[in-house]
């Protein structure tokens, strides 16, 4: 069932292969409009923690540029060489969590969207609220994938 708060969701579908890519339209918070999917075409994404597999469904049209890269190796100089127009990453990392990563972006004075890939969560919106008390002026929002948050090895 799809998230009442706008969450893209990103739901396995059966028979393996690719998984199927719902996109409701998102409720971006801080510009106050809705869009549809993550909007990475033409874009250039920063993808932390994560590998290709990850967020390859949701990168269509494909963006101009992707970088990956550990949170560990993201500073104020690495988000200013990249000069990403979005950010992807989980929920929760191996040694992070977006709120984590929401202070980092914020001290390098990020004004691009950032997406937090996670599992189903019981009050997705009480996570938004979260993030946005926590980091104001930021662009955020969840994106469901089924899985946990990025490589969880099954």
């Amino acid at each position: 069932m799809d998230d009442p708060g706008g969450a893209i969701s990103v739901d396995g579908g059966g028979g393996g292969g690719m998984p199927d890519v719902d996109r409701p339209a998102r409720h971006d918070v801080a510009a106050g409009t809705a869009s549809a999917g993550l909007g990475a075409g033409g874009a250039s994404v920063l993808a932390v923690d994560l590998v290709a597999g990850d967020i390859d469904a949701l990168l269509t049209p494909p963006p101009r540029a992707c970088v990956f890269v550990r949170f560990a190796k993201l500073t104020p100089d690495f988000l200013a060489l990249a000069a990403p127009d979005i950010v992807v990453a989980p929920l929760f990392g191996p040694d992070f969590d977006i709120l984590d990563l929401a202070d980092r972006l914020a001290e390098a004075a990020f004004a691009g969207r950032l997406y937090a890939l996670t599992a189903p969560l019981p009050r997705p919106d009480a996570v938004r609220a979260e993030v946005l008390n926590h980091a104001p002026g930021l662009a955020f929002d969840l994106v469901v994938t089924g899985r946990d948050g990025g490589r969880d090895g099954g």
